[in-house]
């Protein structure tokens, strides 16, 4: 423990984050804390940024979301010092948000690692999940293999045009801009969109943090609810502000691919989320409405959103094979739609609704875990037409 005449004040507080997350636990969040208000709260002059422009507190939560372990008592006691009183009031405080108030690590520290991007996260937000982010880098290795072999295949570049990416329910921005920071230059116009204000701002703030790892790829983030009967119409005048003439006269949808972290929470699931989820995190983001929005209730399924998603897909012209050869190299072998799912228990179902929508082609990617993760769905015409 840090070496403080005030130890004493802090004891009782250890023993009870020990009892709420376990005595290893316990002390990986003591140490990991203790680095942050090392690292964060020191004098101007003392201060430090990474090489890249990032701070410093993001490579400890890149420890902390990826389960790596913990820094020792070495590590934090290198320089042999003592934690200032402003230090100690501050780790103080966070140990009693953690007990007292069930205040999640990540927005205690305030910033998570997301591919090559830094998320700040803050409440209600979601916070960027490992499971997240592991399938936005394989999706954006998957765009970036298929762009190259396209090349490859016509021997030119001309005529190749950015995908239009709709990221439905951005949440703090990190899928947009986790899959813009990944691609190669001039690969993909991402438009982010959320129902809350909260959210929305966080990803403007976000956009503004990574702008320089964007390599040329395009990001923005509106307000919009898709639960609204003319969500598509409005999707499709935000794409035709980016689209040019070519997209627009051989006649392609105006989104290539709706990419999405919907909520997907049952209301039983929910019931049963550690406190430092459901006193924290916006439950619109966890547990989708039934519609019709709003005044409705919680979806007994989960995947109401995913419904709606695949209807929209619909709309907007995304479920039909593309007819240009300008597109067809690339748009149809790459999914038009793509959700994360909370398990097995749903990805049937899931795909069902795909295909129930002339998304006939559909593929589940597990996770690191195991489980049952990421529903795609391709346009490709139905067997037997």
């Amino acid at each position: 423990m840090p070496r403080s005449p005030s130890n004493n004040t802090m004891l009782p507080l250890l023993r009870k984050l020990a009892q709420k997350v376990g005595g290893e636990q316990a002390q990986n969040e003591l140490r990991w804390l203790t680095e942050h208000v090392r690292e964060e709260l020191t004098d101007i002059a003392h201060s430090s940024r990474s090489s890249d422009g990032r701070g410093a507190g993001t490579h400890l939560g890149a420890r902390i979301w990826r389960d790596q372990p913990a820094p020792s008592v070495e590590e934090i006691e290198r320089d042999n010092q003592r934690l200032t009183s402003i230090q100690w009031a501050w780790l103080r405080q966070a140990v009693k948000d953690r007990v007292e108030h069930n205040k999640p690590l990540q927005y205690i520290i305030g910033a998570q690692p997301f591919g090559r991007a830094n998320i700040t996260v803050r409440p209600p937000v979601l916070i960027p999940r490992w499971e997240t982010e592991e399938w936005t880098i394989r999706l954006a290795e998957l765009i970036a293999t298929t762009v190259r072999s396209s090349i490859g295949g016509n021997g030119e570049t001309a005529g190749r045009r950015p995908l239009n990416i709709l990221d439905a329910c951005t949440g703090s921005g990190c899928v947009s801009l986790g899959l813009a920071s990944e691609l190669p230059p001039d690969t993909v116009n991402a438009l982010g969109v959320d129902v809350s204000p909260e959210a929305v701002a966080l990803a403007v703030e976000n956009l503004a943090l990574n702008q320089a790892l964007l390599s040329g790829n395009t990001v923005r983030f509106r307000q919009l609810d898709l639960m609204r009967s003319d969500a598509a119409a409005r999707l499709a005048s935000e794409a035709e502000a980016e689209s040019d003439e070519s997209r627009r006269a051989s006649g392609s949808p105006a989104w290539d691919m709706i990419v999405s972290n919907p909520p997907y929470v049952t209301p039983a699931e929910y019931e049963g989320l550690d406190p430092d989820v459901r006193e924290w995190e916006d439950k619109r983001a966890l547990v989708p409405l039934l519609p019709p929005h709003p005044g409705a209730q919680d979806d007994p399924s989960g995947l109401a959103f995913v419904a709606r998603l695949a209807a929209l897909a619909g709309e907007m012209g995304m479920t039909a094979p593309s007819a240009s050869a300008a597109d067809s190299s690339i748009g149809n072998r790459l999914p038009r739609l793509v959700v994360e799912i909370g398990g097995e228990h749903q990805a049937e179902a899931a795909c069902q609704i795909m295909r129930d929508h002339r998304l006939y082609s559909t593929e589940v990617w597990k996770d690191m875990a195991g489980r049952s993760r990421v529903v795609l769905g391709y346009a490709k015409p139905k067997q037997g037409e």
